[in-house]
């Protein structure tokens, strides 16, 4: 691992983070200027907003960082344990699952400080019927990739089905919830989601080095001192807690696991100990520019982050596709 390269690509990727957390913050229906962003956020002399800093956008652009950082962290372990370039939490159907089981606990009437583990379980048994596809005569990372499509096509039919019958009333928000959007979010959902992601997160990075062991095949990696049957379902259980309490909080917000890993990867190379922190900071500026974007566009209206991080992350997922002759990473 080139560290001092590490250390260059996350310095820039940092910066650019915050200057695009302050453009989320400024823009939107009300623009809110650079410098009254600054006096509110620091208490300085002169004018401030402290309903829309404070209130309103630094709360959802927190939010992006928290999940952007998680979907990208969840997409890298998730690649590298099926060494699959095509894996991630969208593609092996972990986001579809928690989203269908985040909409039944709407439907029975579940609290929103619930959906968190309502996601979690959805995202745990689709991430379990894809692993049981994979033991089946060893499925090759092709197959597998589509059987976690499968997967995914099969939860979001039982989501439109859902939405389609339900009371308009009781679905009116979800809706909005299911394109991936930041839409009214706040300091409730931060402070529901931080204490799970953030050390989720803290712990993908400290064990990033087993992910490199992993990577090898399972008879190099055992004899490396790796118990494979073990760690390899704790690393995917991990990838999952870390896309489907996202997909709780900004509901489905495709491809994100899927290009930052790619992007970091063509930043800093294949080592886990440099790409999985680059691969974060690349998701975390990832949705936080698409969370800003939706809300320049077409101000008062917003394009939800979910459709433009789709947007882009269709054709790049074609892209790889048709560049990865080989099936894996």
């Amino acid at each position: 691992m080139n560290v001092a390269r590490v250390m260059t690509v996350s310095g820039a990727l940092a910066t650019g983070l915050v200057l695009a957390s302050v453009w989320s913050i400024s823009t939107g229906a009300v623009s809110v200027p650079w410098a009254v962003i600054a006096n509110t956020l620091f208490d300085l002399e002169g004018p401030k907003q402290d309903f829309i800093v404070m209130k309103s956008r630094l709360p959802r652009t927190v939010l992006a960082v928290l999940t952007g950082g998680a979907l990208a962290l969840s997409g890298a372990i998730i690649q590298a344990l099926l060494r699959n370039a095509l894996a991630s939490p969208k593609v092996i159907g972990i986001n579809s699952g928690a989203a269908l089981a985040v909409c039944l606990a709407v439907m029975a009437g579940a609290g929103a400080a619930w959906l968190p583990l309502y996601a979690f379980a959805g995202g745990v048994v689709a991430a379990f019927i894809v692993w049981l596809g994979s033991l089946r005569r060893r499925a090759s990372p092709a197959r597998l990739a589509l059987i976690g499509i499968a997967v995914g096509f099969l939860c979001d039919t039982g989501v439109d089905y859902i939405l389609v019958t339900a009371p308009t009333y009781q679905f009116s928000a979800p809706l909005v919830w299911m394109t991936g959007s930041l839409w009214s979010r706040g300091w409730t959902d931060v402070n529901a989601v931080a204490p799970l992601l953030l050390p989720l997160g803290a712990l993908a990075l400290l064990i990033s080095y087993r992910l490199d062991l992993i990577r090898l095949g399972d008879s190099p990696a055992r004899g490396l001192g790796v118990n494979v049957p073990l760690e390899r379902p704790l690393l995917l259980l991990l990838a999952t807690a870390l896309a489907a309490v996202s997909v709780a909080a900004v509901g489905a917000l495709g491809f994100v696991g899927l290009m930052a890993p790619h992007i970091a990867r063509q930043l800093v190379g294949g080592d886990h100990r440099g790409l999985l922190p680059v691969a974060m900071l690349t998701g975390m500026l990832l949705v936080v520019l698409a969370d800003a974007a939706g809300r320049a566009l077409a101000p008062p209206i917003e394009v939800s982050a979910g459709i433009l991080t789709a947007l882009f992350g269709a054709p790049f997922f074609i892209f790889i596709l048709l560049t990865n002759r080989r099936g894996d990473t």
